[in-house]
């Protein structure tokens, strides 16, 4: 399940945030998931991350060494033609009730 992660700084003061920097540093995401893409914010209020998973308690694992100074957000996410085609379906199906 290929996930949109999005965290923001839940200890933004100068001692949470060097922690946390020491914490990533010895971090490796869990089995089971692969991070394919990476990214902090340029204003240093969080960051994104598209994390392929295979269940939700992986996903749990990768974010929870971090979360005395991050909030995390996570929504599952589908390729375009895929979700469009799921919108599709349910256009269809409603146009079927009277």
């Amino acid at each position: 399940m290929l996930m949109h992660v999005v965290w923001e700084w839940a200890d933004a003061s100068e001692a949470g945030g060097a922690r946390a920097l020491a914490v990533f540093q010895g971090w490796k995401p869990p089995p089971g998931a692969d991070f394919q893409a990476f990214y902090g914010f340029a204003d240093g209020d969080g960051g994104v991350a598209l994390i392929e998973v295979d269940s939700a308690a992986t996903l749990a694992r990768a974010v929870s060494a971090f979360t005395p100074w991050l909030r995390f957000t996570a929504k599952p996410i589908l390729p375009i033609e895929e979700s469009a085609g799921i919108a599709g379906e349910g256009i269809a199906f409603r146009a079927t009730i009277g």
